[in-house]
């Protein structure tokens, strides 16, 4: 069962300058006149899937740290020179799974303000997946890019509301993003980092706007939001086998909607993965009754009803056979048996008769 159109990966919008339009930041990377001194690739992890030249060198010690927000600025084309997209101020969060991950090992190790071009191999980038239909699989891209300016991490508990729910659903778009392209180990990353601003805070949410109402409709999206978030942690979860993690996660849906059907498809899953048939069934006829039409449900719902089926002709074939072992056994007793009887008659047959002849050739010679 895949996760709502609303919560589907959706595309980073892409900003092409016009025809006729001059980017700043091409020209900044251009050179068309030639310097004495050629700057030369790095290579930032030993292995060339990651080099670096830097154009413009930053302000000495102004690395970011993991988890502050830093605003950049980059054009992203292929080895080839075909551009892909370019964006102008973008605000990401370091180590938090923001961007790919070439991109993000890269710019922690940028200075504020320094302008450098990376060249990142697949594995880094965009992987055998691509960004279809821009980016084919197995690309190497190259980032010509800028570090604008580093501030420090949100503390969820001073946002308010809003600014926690815009927070917490571009983590979750981000999480659906990175599961869309299998990646579900950085998409459960990306969701558990989306409920530190969905859920409930230490403090309560009417401890942090005092000044204002909180309408009810807000609180509910907020809910809805983080039961969303949870739902689709389950999916990721489910697919690496953590059967326990996702357990959880579908509790805490259906303990605010109890008749969520994909909490109840999902939990039918783990279930299954758990080789609990019975508890499997019994949540897909609870997600049968709310959605009879449903047609995944009726399709699993089938599937686990046969896998019962065969599960209980085997064990009856097993117990067969345990007690089946037993009767050999019993018949080998009872023909030993006979065998004894028919000696032991044979025997006193045969002693009756020798006794009857030396009676009989007793009375002859006495005669």
């Amino acid at each position: 069962m895949a996760i709502d159109k609303a919560e589907a990966p959706t595309e980073r919008p892409t900003f092409e300058p016009q025809p006729d339009e001059k980017s700043d930041l091409s020209d900044e990377f251009a050179s068309p006149e030639k310097s004495d001194e050629e700057p030369e690739w790095q290579d930032l992890l030993g292995s060339g899937s990651l080099l670096k030249k830097i154009v413009k060198e930053g302000q000495a010690n102004t690395r970011p740290q993991r988890l502050q927000k830093c605003t950049i600025s980059y054009e992203l084309s292929l080895a080839d020179g075909t551009f892909i997209e370019r964006k102008d101020n973008e605000e990401i969060q370091l180590g938090d799974c923001d961007v790919v991950q070439g991109l993000d090992v890269a710019i922690g190790l940028m200075n504020v303000g320094e302008k450098c071009s990376l060249k990142i191999e697949p594995r880094l980038a965009f992987g055998g997946v691509g960004l279809p239909p821009k980016i084919p699989p197995n690309a190497t891209v190259v980032y010509d890019i800028e570090l604008v300016g580093v501030e420090p991490e949100d503390d969820p508990e001073m946002l308010s509301v809003l600014e926690r729910k815009a927070q917490g659903n571009k983590k979750r778009e981000r999480g659906n993003w990175w599961y869309g392209r299998g990646e579900n180990t950085l998409a459960i990353q990306c969701y558990r980092r989306a409920l530190d601003y969905l859920d409930e805070v230490e403090t309560g949410i009417d401890a942090l706007n005092k000044t204002e109402e909180i309408p009810d409709s807000t609180l509910q999206e907020l809910l809805e939001d983080r039961i969303s978030v949870c739902n689709n942690m389950a999916a990721a979860q489910i697919k690496l086998e953590l059967y326990d993690a996702a357990l959880n996660s579908l509790q805490t849906v259906l303990r605010c909607q109890p008749n969520n059907v994909k909490a109840l498809f999902r939990k039918a899953k783990v279930h299954k993965g758990k080789n609990d048939l019975i508890a499997a069934q019994k949540c897909l006829k609870k997600a049968d009754e709310v959605s009879p039409n449903n047609s995944d449900v009726q399709k699993e719902l089938a599937l686990i009803s046969k896998l019962i089926q065969k599960q209980k002709v085997t064990e009856r074939e097993l117990a067969k056979r345990m007690f089946g072992d037993k009767k050999p056994v019993k018949e080998e007793k009872t023909k030993d048996s006979k065998h004894s009887m028919l000696v032991w008659s044979a025997t006193l047959a045969a002693s009756f008769a020798v006794g009857l002849a030396g009676v009989a050739a007793y009375r002859l010679k006495f005669a």
